[in-house]
């Protein structure tokens, strides 16, 4: 890799070039805000140019995005197998995809950098949140996907639902109840209860 002007010291390869971009840009959030964060900003805290900066992220979207998916993945203190892996009958593993989807809505709501998914700061911030939906839909589909698929192998998941389709439908779910307020609050305990009573029944096999 061409050795640019990183500091005093240059990233390796392109790897972690990357992630010095993003460390920057995760500073620059944290000190202005998502909507005020500049490629600017992100260049001089990497003590590059923002040529350099191009090298690596098509976009400023793109990096930002990038900020935002790491901090989901740095949320996840459980495995998607620590709660499918004892799904044998359609029951439990109707309890199984609850556990994963209110952990996620945990997961997000616990993060300040992951509250920026459900805001919006300004003029020009609604690109930034429409890239970050998509990547959070390719992320969830491409974790939990195979997990329906196996499940729908096994009989616990209706035959006629295609698992991406399923898992994208189960994420929208998910992100209705960060984003839309209803005409009343509900605790943690009451949205399992309603996705357990509305959502499960609808991808069970029937008895």
């Amino acid at each position: 890799m061409t050795r640019l002007r990183w500091g005093d010291e240059a990233p390796i390869d392109t790897t972690a070039a990357r992630t010095r971009l993003i460390d920057a840009a995760e500073a620059c959030i944290d000190h202005y805000g998502l909507a005020k964060t500049t490629l600017e900003d992100v260049a001089r805290g990497a003590e590059v140019s923002r040529a350099t900066v191009y090298r690596y992220f098509a976009n400023r979207d793109e990096l930002m995005l990038e900020v935002l998916l790491r901090d989901l993945e740095r949320s996840r203190e459980h495995e998607l197998d620590e709660f499918f892996d004892d799904a044998t009958d359609p029951e439990s593993f109707g309890v199984a995809l609850v556990d994963a989807a209110t952990y996620l809505l945990s997961a997000i709501r616990s993060s300040p950098r992951l509250q920026l998914l459900l805001q919006r700061e300004g003029p020009g911030f609604s690109s930034t949140i429409s890239g970050a939906s998509e990547g959070l839909f390719r992320q969830w589909i491409q974790d939990v996907a195979p997990y329906l698929a196996h499940a729908q192998a096994a009989g616990l998941l209706r035959s006629e639902l295609d698992p991406a389709e399923t898992a994208e439908w189960v994420l929208r779910i998910i992100l209705s109840l960060l984003t839309i307020e209803g005409p009343r609050h509900h605790t943690p305990e009451e949205e399992r209860r309603l996705m357990t009573m509305f959502v499960i029944p609808a991808l069970l096999p029937p008895r």
